[in-house]
């Protein structure tokens, strides 16, 4: 699911502003052996990206495993203690914060939660709150923009920890028409917000060598020719919406075969018109779809728009 943001104040960087940020995925392991990761607190933020120097802090009678354990570990240059303030395996809540404020933080809480949809997937959600430091505002922007850069990896984390751990054990379910379903939305979701490439490119399997991005007009094989497809659309288009009328899936072990109806309409405007116009089309695709060796979500590794039919009286770009 798409990185939310959620303000507490008129803009996340006045100084003192409350900061909410929240990254919802659909895992594709079972819920009690997803929450197995959270067993050792020390061996699971080992496992997160961006710590150097990562230790458990044993001194004055401190637990190790249990709420008021503490893990020390460098982070951007400054040191950051992570205290464990809950593990509730019934309920699947799992929360800590830092006990004293940092270079970065005045405040940061860190709540996991995971909801199980069946026996082979898990819903789980990361909110991280927080008050960033600085009283720079330049440097409050680049901590906000670090967060947001590493927020969506944290899930994906998670479970190549799980992987590492348990090897040859370790078993990710097949690719389901829900996670697909999900792609779909959160893909288009970040289309119509016209949302920066670097938010875009990572639903696509663009580090593949066969991966193919195919519209009436042109074809697009990696990240230099989307992220120039990109600018010119989003600089031709405006008030865009997708959205799903159909979709057939038809799912094997670690690939997906789609085929799809969107609905796409989007407005234009060149000078000196009087006047927009409105395209409305429903368009007919075919998508491969894999799943990321990284953040394990669905990524589309071929993306085929076949043909347009467009509305009685819609333009035409």
């Amino acid at each position: 699911m798409a990185l939310t943001t959620e303000l507490k104040t008129r803009d996340e960087l006045d100084f003192g502003a409350w900061i909410s940020l929240n990254n919802v995925q659909i895992v594709p392991l079972e819920i009690n052996y997803f929450w197995s990761a959270f067993d050792n607190y020390l061996e699971f933020l080992t496992g997160f990206s961006g710590r150097t120097n990562v230790e458990l802090e044993t001194d004055a009678g401190k637990p190790t495993n249990s709420p008021g354990a503490i893990v020390r570990f460098d982070f951007q240059g400054s040191l950051v203690r992570d205290r464990l303030l809950y593990n509730d395996r019934q309920n699947y809540v799992w929360k800590m914060d830092i006990p004293e404020a940092t270079n970065l933080f005045t405040l940061y809480i860190v709540t996991i939660t995971a909801q199980k949809i069946d026996d082979n997937y898990t819903k789980v959600s990361i909110t991280v709150e927080f008050v960033l430091q600085s009283q720079n505002r330049e440097e409050r922007a680049q901590a906000l923009q670090t967060l947001k850069a590493y927020l969506p990896k944290r899930i994906g984390e998670i479970i190549k920890f799980l992987q590492h751990r348990d090897g040859q054990g370790f078993k990710l379910a097949s690719l389901s028409e829900l996670e697909i379903s999900q792609l779909a939305q959160d893909f288009y979701e970040k289309l119509d917000q016209h949302a920066p490439p670097e938010e875009i490119t990572p639903f696509l399997s663009l580090a593949d060598n066969d991966f193919k991005m195919q519209f009436p007009s042109s074809t697009l094989h990696n990240h230099e020719e989307f992220n120039q497809w990109y600018k010119n659309a989003v600089n031709t288009f405006y008030d865009e919406i997708h959205a799903v009328k159909e979709m057939t899936v038809k799912c094997q072990a670690d690939r997906a075969d789609v085929n799809a109806i969107i609905h796409w309409e989007g407005s234009t405007w060149k000078a000196p018109n009087a006047y927009s116009k409105r395209v409305v089309a429903d368009a007919q695709h075919s998508w491969e779809v894999v799943r990321s060796p990284d953040t394990f979500k669905p990524i589309y590794k071929s993306y085929i728009v076949h043909k347009l039919d467009f509305a009685p009286g819609s333009s035409k770009p």
